[in-house]
């Protein structure tokens, strides 16, 4: 049990009151199932209702606030209800299934309901879902599979690895029944290699490619086949899957990671962000639904490895581009619900939604787009992110500490506390800080009787000295152990490149399945005109209400002082800095998750430097 007084406590207990606990919400997301209401736009309306499921579920293993249990269990029936005798539960009719989000869809039904099962009280209802997962699987499995359709046919876009991520459910069924025929299944697809004429867990295996060389280069997509392959590892225990995605993991880090902890520069793909992070895109970039699913695979690779370097990774995406798409402040985005009306000819209702969909690297404003923007079956729509963006906060919470044989760790600093049994003993870690403001923290360890572990202390990737984890082994009863990282100001600069191969969104039909086409990029000298601003974990970013156009010429300078947390009067900013280059034309960064907030302001983390 654990309980954070911060930023990680804040942002799931408005999520959960402003969001997650709207039983309309929940109901007319049932009712895309009920009137299989996807066949219009052949759409993916049928994945909200799971993807919101997972991350209520980890907002929920948080807060354990009962009111907002029994909202999800109530769903949790409600979604039951609408399966078909045959145990088919689809968002398409019939005449219309296994196209296009189908299997997407159906995917994050048995995966909802699997991340409910985790923290189900009712033995009874447990069997109940398990039934209905495991005949919802079996109709699939009735109609796809060896001899039957190809699951990699069973979607026209992204040579299938939408439908192909259904692994991980697939995987977790297996482990919920112990029946051999989901592990076939799951086997099976493991040796399609998840997309139409490509196997991408080879690819990761021999470790010649990057990402977005692939040649299928979704991100959040392909990151969901590969959480699937990580779930075939666990129960087969096959080392050469445990190489192909963990050399996967590695390979994002080192080519399609930004600043601010997502990836994307050209719409929602892997396409070599590291090195591209300043070219100008007229699309959208930085999706808030890759930011998270980039954090869940994270966790997963530093509960296999326990190399903090995830950790690293994840903390970067939380205080930077994850809280930055936090919508605290309930904007609503006119120009994306101009978009989307004019491209649907629709007219709906202005819609607030508790995530921003994407993320300004270069000059450019906050809540710009709908990510995954479906309208429901009402005058009133929603989006993808806004389902998603639960479980980052969800999963950052559950690993801050974790206890396991080895001991007790702790990767992420915020004010808290947290009680453990251990060893027969109760153990409570107390953590009393102002990071990620400053990195000054002290560790109270208490336990009811002397026990013997050892304690792991994450030091971050950027503080100077030591990085990974300080251990501390030692009997502990009533010890207290302090920190101080310290944060240094940081200049970055764009990698330099030349020419680049990447697969763009445009549309693009191979064998009869659209997916990007291959576009080669060359660098622009211009590209290089930029510099960013990290202290500690927290990149700084321009906002044009500190005084300066962030679209203007800024001079890096190591002089800068700290000043009162607003960016305007009454708004705060975790952080401002005061900055005096040379010349004398002082300039303030703050916080970039705060930079922008009122979704009018133009913004950067790159900033220019000439024209």
């Amino acid at each position: 049990m654990i309980k954070f007084s911060g930023l990680i406590d804040s942002t799931a207990r408005f999520l959960q009151k402003e969001y997650l606990s709207d039983i309309d919400v929940w109901k007319k997301f049932v009712e895309v199932y009920e009137k299989q209401f996807d066949d219009t736009y052949m759409g993916w309306r049928g994945e909200y209702w799971g993807k919101m499921m997972r991350g209520a579920v980890l907002v929920y293993k948080y807060t354990r606030d009962e009111e907002f249990f029994k909202i999800l269990t109530d769903t949790v029936k409600h979604i039951m209800s609408v399966a078909e005798e045959d145990g088919r539960i689809s968002a398409y009719t019939r005449d219309n299934e296994f196209k296009s989000w189908d299997m997407w869809c159906r995917k994050y039904v048995i995966l909802g309901c699997e991340y409910y099962l985790e923290v189900c009280k009712d033995e009874q209802l447990k069997k109940e879902i398990i039934t209905f997962i495991s005949r919802s699987a079996d109709y699939v499995m009735a109609h796809v599979g060896e001899g039957k359709l190809s699951i990699t046919r069973t979607s026209n876009f992204w040579l299938g690895i939408n439908s192909s991520s259904i692994l991980e459910p697939i995987v977790k069924l297996y482990k919920w029944t112990g029946e051999k025929k989901y592990l076939d299944f799951a086997t099976y697809i493991v040796n399609t290699g998840a997309a139409e004429g490509i196997n991408i867990f080879e690819l990761a295996y021999e470790n010649k490619l990057l990402p977005y060389q692939y040649g299928v280069p979704k991100a959040y997509e392909m990151m969901s086949c590969f959480e699937g392959l990580l779930e075939y590892y666990y129960v087969t225990g096959v080392e050469k899957y445990k190489k192909a995605v963990v050399n996967f993991a590695n390979a994002i880090l080192a080519s399609e990671i930004s600043i601010i902890g997502c990836s994307g520069i050209t719409h929602e793909l892997f396409d070599h962000t590291s090195a591209r992070q300043t070219v100008k895109y007229d699309g959208v970039m930085q999706e808030t639904c890759v930011t998270v699913t980039w954090m869940k695979f994270c966790s997963r690779i530093l509960e296999l490895t326990g190399d903090s370097k995830y950790a690293d990774a994840m903390e970067k995406s939380f205080y930077n581009a994850y809280l930055g798409a936090v919508n605290e402040k309930k904007r609503e985005s006119h120009k994306a619900h101009e978009l989307y009306m004019n491209w649907h000819n629709l007219k709906l209702k202005p819609s607030i939604l508790p995530f921003d969909s994407y993320s300004p690297l270069t000059p450019g404003k906050r809540g710009q787009g709908v990510g995954g923007a479906m309208n429901l079956c009402d005058d009133t729509y929603y989006g993808c992110c806004a389902c998603i963006g639960a479980a980052g906060v969800g999963v950052f919470a559950q690993n801050a500490i974790t206890a396991s044989k080895e001991g007790i760790t702790v990767n992420f600093y915020e004010t808290c506390k947290a009680n453990f049994g251990y060893c027969d003993a109760q153990i409570t870690v107390a953590v009393e800080t102002e990071y990620p403001v400053n990195g000054k923290i002290k560790i109270r360890v208490t336990a009811d009787k002397p026990t013997q572990f050892t304690l792991k202390l994450r030091s971050p990737e950027w503080a100077k000295g030591t990085t990974g984890y300080i251990a501390y082994d030692k009997v502990w009863s009533d010890e207290t152990v302090e920190l101080n990282f310290d944060m240094p100001l940081v200049f970055h600069y764009p990698q330099h490149w030349e020419k680049d191969v990447i697969y763009t969104d445009t549309s693009k039909e191979i064998n009869g399945y659209c997916t990007g086409g291959a576009l080669e990029v060359e660098h622009l000298p211009e590209e290089d005109n930029y510099f960013a601003v990290t202290v500690g974990p927290l990149v700084l970013g321009a906002d044009e209400r500190t005084g300066k156009n962030p679209e203007t010429i800024f001079l890096p300078t190591y002089n800068a002082k700290a000043q009162n947390c607003e960016i305007v009067e009454g708004e705060k900013c975790l952080i401002k800095l005061k900055f005096t280059p040379e010349n004398g034309e002082e300039y303030y960064l703050v916080d970039y998750a705060s930079a922008g907030k009122d979704w009018t302001s133009t913004i950067a983390a790159w900033l220019p430097t000439k024209r």
